[in-house]
């Protein structure tokens, strides 16, 4: 697996395929496999023409971690995005973010459009403009203490306990998540996304208990677009065939 170095932090990523740079952000306590190498994503992408670059966060995969909170949040992860970026000379670059990484690809999509022509955001709702419950910077910190449980945390509801349980399976670092539960992610406010022209479908499992549903968010952006896939949870929407069509649609059409 490549390596690259940004500001003394060693960032793991992987490299699928030939033809239209698109960079995939993971979810919170999955890693780049978990998340989109196990359920498809590199197979359906690069069959429809797309160079698929896949980061590990830090803290996940063989990316630097640690066990300060500061280390992680979004500012750092958004900018070892953007190095990465550069690191490949890559642009006009297509992103997709799920789940925790929507917010990490919201505030590029804030911050950097100019490296970006589309974006899908899957796995996701409303709290991305801060609209409650499901607002990742308030619910994160509820994870540090999923983490810290020394045996499977079996009283807490099953979309939560799953976590737990992703810890374990994709073989991550518990301080270290634990860290990265506890860091700074800011929330981009409504007036802030109504200024991201980047065309952005956003698409959410109708029985999502984590993050919810974002077709707020999809209405705030001048060019976004929404998709609910009935039936679907915060995890299966991975696996559902419907979003993985309807992605490359939304990529491939002018």
């Amino acid at each position: 697996m490549p390596k690259f170095t940004t500001n003394k932090v060693t960032i793991s990523y992987e490299v699928h395929g030939k033809g239209k740079p698109i960079v995939l952000l993971h979810g919170g306590a999955v890693d780049f496999n978990y998340n989109y190498v196990q359920t498809g994503w590199i197979e359906t992408l690069t069959e429809n023409g797309f160079q698929v670059i896949g980061i590990n966060f830090r803290g996940y995969g063989e990316s630097d971690k640690s066990n300060d909170p500061n280390f992680y949040g979004t500012t750092n992860f958004s900018n070892d995005v953007i190095n990465l970026i550069k690191h490949l000379d890559l642009n006009n670059v297509c992103l997709i973010g799920y789940s925790m990484g929507t917010l990490i690809a919201f505030d590029l999509l804030s911050k950097h459009p100019e490296y970006f022509s589309k974006a899908v955001l899957m796995a996701t709702g409303d709290g991305l403009i801060g609209v409650p419950p499901y607002i990742l910077e308030n619910l994160l910190p509820g994870f540090a203490k999923v983490f810290s449980y020394d045996s499977f945390p079996n009283h807490l509801p099953k979309h939560v306990s799953a976590y737990w349980n992703f810890l374990n399976e994709v073989g991550l670092d518990r301080e270290s998540m634990i860290a990265m539960s506890l860091g700074k992610y800011s929330t981009l406010t409504a007036e802030n996304a109504a200024k991201i022209e980047v065309p952005t479908l956003i698409i959410s499992g109708e029985m999502d208990l984590v993050l919810g549903k974002g077709q707020k968010v999809a209405q705030t952006l001048p060019n976004g677009e929404y998709l609910e896939i009935k039936g679907a949870n915060h995890f299966e929407l991975a696996t559902e065939r419907k979003a993985h069509k309807s992605v490359i649609k939304f990529l491939i059409k002018n």
